[in-house]
């Protein structure tokens, strides 16, 4: 634990270096680089928690404020967490298919409004897509997926109530087969293997 401290603290000095030698040329092509937005990241695969933060030499992140290492960091809508496990971003897109599956039960309940034919291919056209969007970086041979797979379960559960208007005490693969969707896990296993092809 001592060497990673040391080798992160290494590291630091060098990110303050390459800052001032990148400001540095901001200033010769006349650009103005803002340091409050700047943002700092680690990737750290240990299991330490060791996160130092970074005396930027510029306001407003120098002295008793330095800048603090975020927890996340969203690149092009992918999540990416320190130990590069994926699961706020798991977490952010099947939350957000859970709240797409609420917003389309107002498009009817099991007696009037959308056949249940209809509301499987609504699924499968839209909400679906959300829920796995950039699963290629947490799903794939070897990974360690169960809490991932937990909240996608739970999202497809409320999907298959909803298509089948079945009870909400129903059993998940009961409702997913009644409702014409294989397991989350094997759509993902189906998808991965078609993206290989």
């Amino acid at each position: 634990m001592a060497a990673q401290s040391k080798s992160l603290d290494e590291n630091i000095e060098t990110l303050k270096e390459a800052y001032t030698l990148l400001l540095s040329l901001f200033v010769a092509l006349g650009l103005v680089l803002e340091h409050s937005k700047t943002e700092y990241f680690i990737f750290d695969r240990s299991h330490s928690n060791y996160s130092p933060p970074l005396d930027l030499g510029y306001a407003p992140y120098t002295g008793d404020n330095p800048l603090k290492p975020n927890l996340y960091w969203k690149y092009l809508g992918f999540y990416f967490d320190h130990k590069l496990l994926f699961h706020e971003h798991v977490h952010f897109y099947s939350t957000k298919a859970l709240s797409s599956v609420k917003a389309i039960k107002m498009l009817g309940s099991s007696t009037r409004g959308l056949p249940p034919r209809e509301k499987h291919l609504l699924y499968c056209s839209c909400v679906l897509l959300i829920a796995t969007y950039g699963y290629q970086l947490w799903f794939f041979d070897g990974a360690r997926c169960k809490k991932a797979l937990l909240s996608l379960k739970t999202m497809q559960r409320k999907a298959a109530i909803w298509i089948t208007g079945a009870f909400s005490t129903s059993p998940i693969g009961g409702v997913e087969s009644l409702a014409g969707l294989i397991p989350i896990h094997l759509h993902l296993q189906k998808m991965a293997g078609q993206a290989n092809h």
